[in-house]
């Protein structure tokens, strides 16, 4: 006999979280401003003296989102608020899945290569830092369940093989080009989905507004 599911409405509000989460990310405003941060953490990889710019970015990005939502989103599919993250097991989970990739690049030139070879690490670098950021585009995938965030995560993990494998003589410009390409694929992506976004919903007219209250 199976037993009696105890919480039956779960399955329900994760649904309903989804929705609402999909409702408010379809304008794609997060990955047009990511795609500029990507522009910068590129300027930065072949000027380390200017490695301080991407994080001063972080709090004026965070304007600029909340500013875009409160400006277009928002007026167009309404405001919602979203249910804050666990931050120890948000933590724990990032941090499982960058051992997890650490250990997989490990795994791979120990057999294919040589893992004592600083050159080596080097080499399979851009192939890295794809696998440790396409986790918040995994991330960004359960939360929404777009294709395009699943395309992101191919693209970075993709992308970071390709940049790899290319006969780039400094390590640092094929993190580089990884980087660059990420941020123009996040720009483009962001940006038509945008302007599509502000075509397929006009904002109400207020006197509409008030007649549905």
């Amino acid at each position: 006999m199976n037993e009696p599911n105890q919480n039956p409405n779960q399955d329900n509000l994760q649904s309903l979280e989804q929705q609402a989460i999909r409702y408010v990310a379809q304008d794609g405003i997060t990955e047009f401003l990511a795609g500029i941060l990507f522009f910068f953490i590129a300027m930065a990889v072949v000027h380390p003296h200017l490695a301080w710019v991407p994080a001063l970015l972080l709090f004026p990005m965070r304007f600029a989102h909340n500013f875009f939502k409160n400006r277009f989103t928002y007026p167009r599919v309404g405001y919602v608020k979203l249910k804050s993250e666990d931050s120890r097991g948000f933590g724990r989970g990032v941090l499982t899945f960058l051992a997890a990739v650490l250990f997989i690049i490990a795994v791979a030139l120990w057999i294919f290569g040589d893992i004592t070879s600083w050159d080596q690490w080097m080499k399979w670098l851009p192939a890295l830092m794809g696998g440790f950021c396409s986790g918040g585009f995994i991330y960004m995938a359960g939360k929404t369940g777009f294709l395009r965030h699943y395309f992101l995560v191919a693209w970075c993990i993709g992308w970071g093989i390709a940049c790899s494998v290319m006969e780039i003589p400094d390590p640092y410009q094929a993190i580089q080009r990884w980087t660059l390409g990420l941020g123009l694929m996040c720009l483009l992506m962001g940006a038509s989905i945008f302007i599509n976004f502000l075509r397929t919903h006009p904002v109400r007219p207020v006197e509409v507004a008030d007649e549905q209250v």
